[in-house]
């Protein structure tokens, strides 16, 4: 009785994957990338709109504007953002790891699958460690960071 029912879930199960958790995924990653290049877009006018205002000249130096906007977009990686990239890290190599992982197991036994799987998803939770362990030991630290920012806006 329960090998029919698993009979009928697993290509079940495939198709769910495959059809709705791929296309969320690259879905989920082409939203942040525009996200990420809107706010990048804005910054970058929001800073060009201040250099015109300041500026009596009618001569505006380009070169020197897009170098200064390379420097702006280099200088932006704070602690709490290389803190935050071990969440994503864990939360993706977690994820990946134990879909991997269930597939390996119930779907097609394979185990390779099974120890690529178990391999990502200690990887993931390595992450999410250290991700948990930074944010205490670097709290004061990323405060500071953000009343510096707070200040300069």
């Amino acid at each position: 009785m329960y090998a029919t029912i698993i009979d009928e879930l697993v290509p079940l199960f495939g198709m769910l994957l495959l059809f709705g958790g791929i296309p969320a995924i690259i879905l989920t990653g082409v939203i942040m990338y525009l996200k990420n290049r809107r706010h990048k877009v804005e910054e970058h006018s929001k800073l060009i709109s201040q250099m015109i205002e300041k500026s009596e000249s009618a001569n505006i130096d380009f070169k020197a504007m897009a170098e200064m906007l390379n420097e702006t977009d280099s200088k932006k990686k704070t602690t709490k953002m290389a803190v935050l990239k071990h969440l994503e890290y864990g939360a993706l190599c977690s994820l990946v790891g134990l879909f991997v992982l269930l597939y390996g197991l119930f779907i097609n036994p394979i185990n390779k699958a099974v120890i690529i799987g178990g391999l990502l998803l200690t990887i993931g939770v390595a992450f999410l460690v250290m991700f948990f362990v930074s944010k205490n030991y670097l709290k004061k630290e990323i405060e500071k960071e953000e009343k510096e920012l707070a200040e300069k806006a």
